[in-house]
């Protein structure tokens, strides 16, 4: 599965779900977010990425009214960010996993939030088939595993029918097949109900793994130690990450003399074991400084051809698209390198 390619920002109209300028959280002398400006489209599914502790938990407290930003100002669905008391009914949230009680039912978890929220409580039996523990529902919250534990979590943020849903590492300590789960879960969750396409709603998750960010979301913000370093389509950012290929020569000896070929041909390469290998910009022709690059399919050729003519046998050439994780890694360099 590749990433999402199409922004859905054609179903909604109105303002962005999230626009803000400046937001900055400092503690004491120790400035944790920066001079954020963040615009997140209504009815994108926006992937929230970077290492822990970039500021990421801290910049969606923020957003919800749980920590009072030191500077900056916007708007949430509308409402200034300073008045929380304004979305927070049109918003669910899962920060930090949920707190439920162990002893009772799913059913009787939600059922509880529900009725201490004013909500009509037979909304949880909604809510339980729309996460899918419908069949769970009246077994002990303990008796749970982590993955349906996340999942209740995010029920009981489902609760009020939001417009804007916040998910804090919805993954963390979940297997590949609770992460699966939860991969089907959000992308189910933006989809507006039948009749509703107006309404679509926006989901904002926030995760270090990259793999899944690349899977299910179609605006993507970037954080790196608490600065912005990206905001966009998901398309447009994995657009620039070009591809990588892996050259094996016949002869391990000839590695340093192919190293030296492909770094002539103006291409960007290291040594990788019995390999190398080499990074190939999109077909633009140009790196990102505007130098002239050679487009892909060129540029195999014309690796093929020097090896050939010098002599080196070239046992494989594995092409492969580069990954989310690939165009982050290249990123952050580029960023802690401007940062030197």
């Amino acid at each position: 599965m590749t990433a999402a390619t199409t922004i859905r920002t054609g179903q909604v109209t109105g303002p962005p779900a999230i626009d803000v300028r400046g937001l900055t959280k400092r503690y004491g002398r120790r400035t944790v977010v920066q001079n954020l400006d963040i615009t997140v489209p209504a009815g994108v599914v926006a992937g929230f990425v970077g290492p822990n502790g970039a500021g990421k938990t801290t910049t969606l407290r923020m957003l919800l009214g749980l920590v009072r930003p030191t500077a900056g100002d916007g708007t949430v669905l509308g409402e200034p960010l300073r008045a929380p008391e304004d979305f927070l009914p049109r918003c669910g949230a899962l920060i930090e996993g949920p707190a439920l009680y162990p002893g009772l039912s799913g059913r009787r978890n939600l059922h509880s939030l529900a009725v201490l929220a004013g909500q009509d409580p037979a909304i949880a039996d909604d809510v339980l088939d729309q996460v899918g523990l419908a069949g769970r529902a009246d077994d002990a919250y303990r008796t749970y595993s982590l993955g349906m534990k996340q999942r209740l979590g995010i029920g009981a943020a489902l609760l009020s029918d939001p417009d804007l849903l916040v998910l804090d590492e919805p993954t963390n300590g979940l297997d590949p097949a609770g992460i699966r789960q939860m991969r089907d879960l959000v992308r189910s969750l933006a989809e507006a109900p039948p009749g509703e396409r107006h309404r679509a709603r926006t989901v904002l998750v926030s995760s270090h793994l990259l793999a899944e960010i690349e899977q299910i979301c179609d605006w993507l913000i970037v954080l790196e130690k608490g600065r912005l370093a990206y905001q966009g389509p998901t398309a447009s950012f994995m657009a620039s990450s070009g591809s990588r290929v892996e050259l094996r020569p016949e002869s391990p000896d000839a590695l340093g003399m192919l190293a030296d070929l492909v770094a002539g041909l103006g291409l960007p390469c290291e040594r990788a074991g019995d390999r190398v290998l080499v990074e190939i910009r999109p077909a633009t022709g140009t790196d990102p400084a505007g130098d002239a690059r050679p487009a892909p399919e060129p540029a195999l050729a014309a690796v093929n051809r020097a090896a050939h003519a010098n002599g080196i046998t070239l046992v494989e050439m594995t092409w492969r698209q580069a990954s989310l994780e690939d165009r982050y890694r290249d990123l952050v360099e580029v960023t802690a390198g401007g940062a030197q």
